[in-house]
């Protein structure tokens, strides 16, 4: 093998909150076969590691030092069809995923395309998004578990809101059952959510939402009654358009992440009793 690998890397260069914080290293596989003999050569020798693809829903602090990261940046995207069957490998992104869709007539991905995430990323947090999550289609997930490569059905995966029950083992990639649709009208729902995207959430650097929703009612919402909405820390700020944001605007430290993140929890708690439960990773 010929892998690539970064020493001492900054965390803001390889996620997109960008909080800098030292990490061991990076390793950038370029294939499967090379991911995989990463994954279990860390497992093996019993290094901490974290798989990350495009970085979009995680925090790294300075308790990351010593943490080497496994990278899927630059495993090509594989995507291919047979019949309404979608195929995709879990470095591909949920909006070269959706493209590939709309060439090929194929509808399910309108609503994730907006989403700056990986498919390997996707289904480890089942991202959602206007009423529709990443299992909703899903078939099967190809993962590598206790040192063998084994397909999963959905039914037999143990997912939930926000949580897609992999963490586990290694996700290679997916199998998706879509609809036929019309281009115009996969087009059209697609412009539809991105411009509810663009009027809800909040542009710059972020993790996306903070929080995971409770059942009900928005955690934006309940942090907005709060009194928390613009509310700034240092480079860090609970966003104007959507209170679930929290926005680096330039030089906000992990430290500075964390005192919004435990205010806005204190803050709901003391005003409505709710717990929220953070859907960001902090590392």
């Amino acid at each position: 093998f010929d892998i690539d690998y970064s020493k001492d890397i900054d965390a803001k260069n390889i996620t997109t909150m960008k909080v800098s914080a030292r990490l061991k290293g990076v390793f950038y596989p370029k294939n499967q076969s090379e991911l995989i003999f990463l994954y279990n050569y860390l497992k093996i020798n019993k290094l901490p590691f974290k798989i990350l693809g495009n970085g979009s829903n995680v925090i790294f602090s300075k308790k990351a030092e010593n943490l080497t990261i496994l990278s899927t940046k630059k495993i090509k995207p594989k995507i291919y069809k047979r019949e309404n069957f979608l195929y995709a490998n879990s470095s591909a992104s949920l909006s070269q995923i959706y493209r590939f869709c709309l060439q090929n007539n194929l509808s399910g991905f309108e609503s994730l395309a907006g989403i700056p995430a990986t498919l390997g990323g996707a289904l480890y947090m089942n991202a959602s998004a206007f009423g529709h999550q990443i299992f909703d289609n899903l078939v099967s997930v190809k993962v590598l578990k206790n040192g063998r490569v084994v397909s999963i059905k959905k039914d037999k995966i143990n997912f939930t809101y926000r949580n897609g029950g992999l963490s586990d083992c290694l996700i290679l990639s997916a199998k998706f059952l879509l609809k036929t649709q019309d281009k115009c009208q996969i087009q059209n729902d697609f412009v539809k959510y991105m411009l509810l995207r663009g009027e809800k959430q909040p542009k710059g650097n972020c993790a996306g939402s903070i929080f995971k929703n409770p059942a009900y009612v928005s955690a934006g919402y309940l942090i907005d009654q709060c009194g928390l909405k613009g509310f700034e820390m240092n480079g860090a700020k609970f966003s104007n358009l959507h209170a679930n944001f929290i926005i680096n605007n330039g030089d906000a430290s992990f430290a500075d992440i964390q005192y919004l993140i435990n205010l806005a929890y204190t803050k709901v708690y003391k005003k409505f009793k709710i717990k929220l439960e953070k859907e960001v990773e902090l590392i």
